[in-house]
């Protein structure tokens, strides 16, 4: 009869539910723990995985990526809505029109070049279509094109005309330049419908090549050797 007064009084005691509820709150934190722990796991095996995955593409796709040919010298050129035939590169201290710059404290490089608009309407794009990237500093962003024919000035050439042009960056005439200088040359795709209007459009501007041209001094001007 005593024993079992002493398991009821074991079981009724009020000792032993908190020490089941001890053990059940340790449980459900060691339970909430480890879920926390897993998921910080699985995020950072995800960023990592998504650094990974980038990284991959951004090699593949960089080394997959061509390198522009290199274009030729006094040879018709296809660049899009142009085509272009560079002949030479010059330093003067003059521009085309007879005005000299050398007062101003500028030079000039004056590319000469044939091109045609190869597109039905006239255009000012080969403005764009040659860029003079080797660096010089204080030199225009954008050259200034004059028709070799009357050495007037021109911002536009018009359909299915070959034209012999010169496009001219000045720069201070107290800067140095190279002895060759590289022109990269841009060229459009033709697309028979914009996604706007449904009309024929240029688009998509991408690397066509580069030259390089030995720069020379002008044959009129006598003092554009010294470089």
């Amino acid at each position: 009869m005593a024993s079992i007064q002493l398991q009821v009084a074991f079981f009724c005691s009020p000792v032993l539910p908190s020490r089941r509820a001890s053990r059940l709150v340790l449980a459900l934190v060691s339970k909430l723990s480890l879920g926390q722990w897993r998921t910080r796991m699985m995020a950072g095996i995800g960023g990592l995985a998504a650094i990974v995955a980038g990284w991959g593409i951004g090699l593949f796709e960089a080394k997959e990526k061509p390198l522009p040919p290199s274009l030729p010298v006094g040879q018709p050129i296809a660049a899009g809505e142009w085509s272009l035939r560079f002949d030479r590169v010059s330093l003067s201290d003059r521009l085309p029109n007879g005005d000299v710059i050398a007062r101003f404290g500028r030079k000039a490089i004056v590319l000469e070049l044939q091109a045609t608009n190869r597109t039905a309407r006239t255009s000012s794009s080969f403005l764009r279509a040659v860029k003079l990237t080797t660096p010089i500093k204080g030199i225009d962003p954008l050259p200034t094109a004059y028709l070799v024919r009357d050495r007037e000035m021109t911002t536009e050439l018009q359909p299915g005309l070959p034209e012999k042009i010169a496009l001219v960056w000045t720069y201070p005439a107290a800067e140095r330049t190279a002895a060759r200088l590289r022109f990269d040359v841009t060229a459009n795709t033709f697309k028979p419908f914009d996604n706007l209007y449904a009309q024929p459009i240029w688009t998509d501007p991408h690397p066509a090549g580069f030259i390089d041209l030995q720069l020379v001094a002008a044959s009129s001007d006598a003092s554009a050797g010294a470089l």
